[in-house]
C-alpha cells in the first residue's frame, strides 16, 4: 500500500484514540469538580433530610430554604437552623428585638438597607427609615445592603418570608458559607459563639448521613497527631447512647478515656475559632466546654467534655500545644476526650488520622 494511501487511515485511528481519550477523562473531571463543590452545599454529607427536620421544620419553608440554597449556596439546613433560633421559625410574637432586629429572620434595618444610608448614622443599626424606605429596591442597590426581593414583587421585605429568608442566605453566602466557612458567617450574623454553636447543631440534626466513614487512611494522614493517650471508649458511627439509651445515634468522633486533668493537645497547627461551654447555662449539655480549632483547607477539629480551657478564640495554636484539660463536663458519664474531625463540615472517623485502630 502507498504511503499517501495509509495517511487517512493512521489520521483516522489517532482521532479516534482522542475521542476515547476525552470521554475517559470527562467523569475523572466530573468526579473531582463535585469534590470542589462538597465545599460549599454538600458538606452535610447527602443533606438529606431527616427525621427530627420533618418533625420540626414546618413544611412550607423548606422548599424556601432550597431555592435560597440554590441561588446563594448556603446549605438549606443552615438557614433553616437560623430561622429556628432566630423566630423559632416565624412563631416569636413580636418579631422585634430589643436592639430592634425586625422579621422572620431577624434583620437589623442597617444591614437590611445598607449601613452607608443617611438614616443609619448613630443609630447602632436601627435605622431611620419610614417603611417604605425599609423595602426600596433602589436604596439597597446604593448602599449595598442584603435585602433581596425574592418573590417578584418590586419590594425586600424583612417581613416577607421568603425575602427575608432570601437575604439570610445573601447575607451569610457573602460573609463565607458559600464556601463552606459556616461557623465564621453565622459568628457574623449574631456576634457570639454560644449562637454559633446552636446553629450549627440543628444544622447537623436536621440532615442525615452528616458523617461518612473513611474506611482505607494512612495513620497520620494529613498531618494529625494524637491529642491524648488513653484507651477508645466508644468509637466513631452508630451507637447505643450511653445516656440516653437510643439504638443507632450517630457518634461522629472517637472517646479516649483520660484521666480528669490530664493536658489535651492540639491534634494539628490552627486557629481557634470557638472556646467556652455549649450552654453555660446547663453545664451537662452536649459537649460541655469544648474548643473548635480550624485547621484550614477545609479541616476542623473538635475536643469536648473539657474540665478546663486554656486557649481563647482567635488563637493561633501549633501542634502538640496543650489547649485545655481532660474533663467530664457535658452530657458525659466520666471523663474522657470525645475528639472529632469534619472536613467542610462532614464528619469522618478520625481514629485512621490519628493512628488509632
Amino acid at each position: 500500500m502507498k504511503k499517501w494511501l495509509l495517511l487517512p487511515v493512521i489520521l483516522s485511528i489517532l482521532f479516534a484514540i482522542g475521542l476515547f481519550a476525552i470521554f475517559m477523562l470527562i467523569p475523572l473531571f466530573m468526579i473531582g469538580g463535585g469534590q470542589q463543590a462538597s465545599a460549599g452545599t454538600g458538606s452535610w454529607g447527602a443533606g438529606t433530610i431527616s427525621q427530627i427536620a420533618e418533625n420540626e421544620i414546618p413544611a412550607e419553608f423548606i422548599p424556601i430554604y432550597k431555592a435560597a440554597e440554590e441561588k446563594y449556596g448556603v446549605p438549606w439546613n443552615l438557614l433553616a437552623a437560623v430561622h429556628r433560633i432566630e423566630t423559632r421559625f416565624s412563631t416569636l410574637k413580636p418579631m422585634i428585638s430589643k436592639v430592634g432586629a425586625e422579621g422572620h429572620m431577624q434583620f437589623m434595618p442597617c444591614t437590611f438597607v445598607g449601613w452607608g444610608a443617611p438614616g443609619c448614622k448613630g443609630t447602632n443599626g436601627k435605622g431611620q427609615f419610614s417603611e417604605e424606605e425599609k423595602t426600596s429596591l433602589a436604596l439597597i442597590q446604593k448602599y449595598g445592603g442584603y435585602g433581596v426581593d425574592a418573590d417578584g414583587d418590586r419590594k425586600a421585605d424583612m417581613w416577607n418570608v421568603k425575602d427575608a429568608i432570601f437575604s439570610a442566605a445573601h447575607y451569610l453566602s457573602a460573609n463565607g458559607a458559600a464556601n463552606g466557612e459556616y461557623e465564621k458567617a453565622v459568628f457574623t450574623y449574631n456576634q457570639s459563639q454560644e449562637y454559633v454553636a446552636e446553629v450549627m447543631k440543628y444544622a447537623t440534626l436536621y440532615v442525615q448521613d452528616g458523617y461518612k466513614p473513611i474506611e482505607t487512611v494512612e495513620p497520620g494522614k494529613g498531618g494529625f497527631a494524637r491529642p491524648v493517650e488513653g484507651p477508645v471508649t466508644s468509637p466513631f458511627g452508630p451507637r447505643v447512647h450511653p445516656i440516653t439509651g437510643q439504638v443507632g445515634k450517630p457518634h461522629k468522633g472517637v472517646d479516649i478515656g483520660c484521666p480528669k486533668g490530664t493536658p489535651i493537645q492540639a491534634a494539628k497547627a490552627g486557629k481557634v475559632t470557638f472556646a467556652g461551654w455549649q450552654d453555660a447555662s446547663n453545664p451537662k449539655k452536649g459537649y460541655g466546654q469544648f474548643i473548635w480549632i480550624d485547621h484550614g483547607g477545609g479541616y476542623r477539629t473538635t475536643y469536648g467534655h473539657l474540665s478546663a480551657i486554656e486557649v481563647s478564640v482567635g488563637q493561633d495554636i501549633q501542634i502538640g500545644q496543650e489547649i485545655g484539660k481532660c474533663g467530664s463536663t457535658g452530657g458525659s458519664t466520666g471523663p474522657h476526650l470525645h475528639f472529632e474531625i469534619d472536613i467542610n463540615g462532614t464528619h469522618v472517623n478520625p481514629a485512621p488520622y490519628i493512628g488509632l485502630k
